[in-house]
């Protein structure tokens, strides 16, 4: 990060190598969209070249760049809400490439597919700091103290975040197991 700093693309290389994986997970669980993801690491990693002066030296790169991703997440998530609000979905119907040619029976994969959108559609329900929280605490893994540190708030936000998040997902998900 000294050398990104510094001004040294050379740099940037071995940060993505490093960091690129994490940053990707983090993106796609927030967004659920593959591409957008790819986008949101892509961009992370724009903003730490550009902002890369800006970085504490006495500080761990992770969880900067994990703030970095969620903020770009977000942003994404708001533009495509935005572009999404604006266009009317096209209907879906029994085209859908996904399903076939498994040996899971065609009405399971619906079940799984629809059991899926529930969840996304859940997920996405959340407000942005209680996903973010939920994100990083069950896709991630992240303790509560780094996801603190990650998204620059106390960690009593953090827990409350957290139980409230899980609160609302179990509420909007209730008899889906069932």
């Amino acid at each position: 990060m000294r050398r990104l700093a510094q001004g040294e693309r050379d740099a940037l290389q071995p940060l993505m190598e490093r960091h690129y994986r994490r940053v990707y997970r983090i993106a796609l669980a927030y967004l659920r969209n593959p591409d957008d993801a790819l986008d949101v690491v892509q961009e992370t990693f724009v903003r730490a070249f550009e902002h890369a002066g800006r970085w504490n030296a006495g500080s761990e790169v992770a969880p900067w760049l994990t703030r970095i991703a969620v903020n770009q997440s977000i942003d994404r998530y708001r533009r495509e809400r935005r572009r999404r609000e604006t266009m009317a979905p096209l209907d879906e119907g029994d085209h859908d490439d996904r399903l076939g040619s498994g040996e899971i029976s065609p009405e399971l994969q619906a079940h799984g597919h629809e059991l899926g959108a529930r969840i996304d559609r859940a997920l996405r329900s959340l407000p942005e700091r209680q996903r973010a929280v939920f994100v990083l605490r069950h896709y991630e893994d992240r303790s509560l103290e780094e996801i603190a540190e990650a998204l620059g708030i106390r960690l009593g936000t953090v827990k409350s975040s957290l139980f409230r998040a899980t609160h609302e997902l179990r509420r909007r998900l209730r008899g889906v197991w069932s």
